[in-house]
């Protein structure tokens, strides 16, 4: 038995999303000092952040439909017999799909002790209708007069404290869930989210941070002995997990050229959540087999930002700032769950984020206002590929008030958030027929029934032109929304 190869996981796919939801950071926490979430966003901001202690709950839930088109009529259907088809030469081929029929409405049991297989009807078993709690934990602590700073910022699920679910994004799928999923969301709203880090205040107008992003690397062996192939209830497996952490550092940068005006950059590296799984087949008969796959969670790309902010208003009882970040994504580097990588005609593309924001202070109470806008990353799904997602609209709103408590202060305060999923509408393209079911281009969908397929020596009936069991055949629309709110005490000393 071969044990599976640990690889780096780090990923915080929660933070990008909701982002700073303690503190004035908000959806512009990496051009606006905002406490503990400074830790990830941009630790240079640390050494101008309060010492002190975090704690809040935050909320949120994804409320995300997708529609896949009706089939149009039973031709593009694969054949009951499909299963027991061969090439016309003789011979099997390399992929068998699933009869439609069986998918749609199951199959019974038969004569031969094989047992009822259930339904699996088109996104039937779909994702991105879910409520998740965190418990969000914060601290900042200073060194040397304030020079350097120390901060730790984290987001855990409560119940599940991480989760991951593989899923193709092609007909592969029938074989599962035969269900379309939310690439950029949905489990990824489980991700482990852990940063830690520090900044240094090199001179008063300049400081420079480096954290990193905690997570889980897994690996699982799987040795296993079957005595008989007719009675897989005798499996017998011995497991072998290892979990591991991991790190992926970032660095950020604050300068303040004049006292009202503050410049931000930062680099966050590519995170990602991978898990190796090695197979070990044992049959009594001395056949001996093995494989390895590996799937990859939370894939986060290269990004580097700009930002600043400007008090436009500054007096002793008021400030008004206005802050702005861009930040570019390179998305076409994306690993999807099982390591492909979206190339040729539907390769991802990279994106530039904008967000503009509002803050205001009156004494001791403070008010933020953010709006931003992600374009998808994604092409039209015209082809094989179904890689659901939408162009994004999002808004934070927060407040939060001061009060005086054993020689320091008690800060008490909510944030609530809404992110607009755009609605989105996709139509497949025909795939030409050929005898061998072959494309010709891989990237169109895949004719699973080759013309050329034969059954008991005669053609299979319903083998001409494209049968597929792709779950986004013939199309599919999608749009939704993202609703996140929350309630934090902050000690500052």
């Amino acid at each position: 038995m071969v044990g599976a190869t640990p690889r780096p996981a780090a990923a915080s796919p929660l933070f990008e999303l909701a982002g700073g939801v303690q503190g004035s950071g908000g959806l512009n926490a990496r051009a606006m000092e905002g406490g503990a979430a400074s830790t990830y966003f941009n630790p240079a901001f640390l050494p101008d952040a309060e010492s002190g202690f975090d704690l809040g709950v935050f909320v949120l839930t994804d409320q995300i439909g997708i529609r896949p088109f009706s089939r149009p009529d039973t031709s593009t259907d694969i054949p009951v017999n499909f299963p027991d088809a061969q090439k016309a030469g003789g011979g099997g081929f390399d992929n068998y799909g699933l009869p439609t029929s069986w998918l749609q409405n199951g199959k019974a049991a038969d004569a031969f002790g094989n047992p009822v297989l259930p339904a699996r009807p088109r996104q039937a078993a779909g994702s991105g209708q879910k409520v998740r709690a965190y418990q969000v934990i914060g601290y900042v602590t200073k060194l040397f007069q304030g020079h350097l700073a120390i901060g730790l910022y984290t987001m855990i699920p409560y119940g599940q404290y991480t989760g991951a679910q593989a899923f193709f994004a092609d007909e592969r799928e029938q074989y599962f869930t035969n269900s379309l999923h939310s690439e950029l969301y949905s489990d990824r709203l489980i991700a482990t989210s852990l940063a830690f880090g520090l900044g240094v205040k090199i001179i008063p107008e300049l400081s420079v941070g480096l954290s990193a992003t905690l997570a889980l690397k897994s690996t699982a062996s799987t040795p296993t002995f079957l005595n008989d192939l007719n009675r897989f209830q005798d499996i017998r497996i011995n497991p072998d997990i290892g979990v591991n952490a991991s790190l992926a550092p970032h660095l950020g940068v604050v300068y303040k050229p004049f006292s009202r005006l503050q410049l931000s950059a930062t680099v966050h590296t590519p995170q990602k959540f991978e898990v190796n799984t090695d197979f070990k087949f044992l049959i009594a008969n001395g056949y001996f087999q093995g494989a390895q796959i590996n799937f990859i969670h939370d894939y986060l790309p290269w990004q580097l930002a700009f930002g600043a902010s400007f008090e436009v208003v500054k007096t002793a009882a008021d400030t008004v700032t206005v802050a702005g970040t861009a930040l570019y994504a390179k998305w076409s580097d994306y690993l999807d769950r099982h390591g492909d990588h979206p190339s040729g005609p539907y390769a991802w593309h990279d994106t530039l984020a904008p967000t503009l924001g509002v803050r205001y202070r009156h004494d001791a109470m403070r008010l933020l206002l953010d709006g931003t806008y992600h374009r998808s990353p994604v092409p039209d799904q015209t082809g094989r590929t179904n890689y659901v997602d939408s162009d994004r609209i999002g808004t934070s709103a927060g407040f939060d008030y001061a009060f005086p408590l054993w020689g320091g202060k008690l800060r008490a305060g909510l944030q609530g958030q809404a992110h607009r999923l755009v609605a989105r509408e996709v139509h497949k393209l025909p795939t030409p027929p050929s005898p061998s079911g072959d494309p010709g281009d891989p990237q169109l969908v895949v004719d699973e029934v080759p013309d050329s397929a034969v059954f008991g020596g005669k053609p299979l009936e319903g083998r001409e032109g494209l049968q597929t069991n792709n779950p986004g055949w013939p199309g599919f629309s999608s749009s939704g929304w993202i609703f996140g709110g929350g309630v934090y005490l902050s000690f500052n000393y």
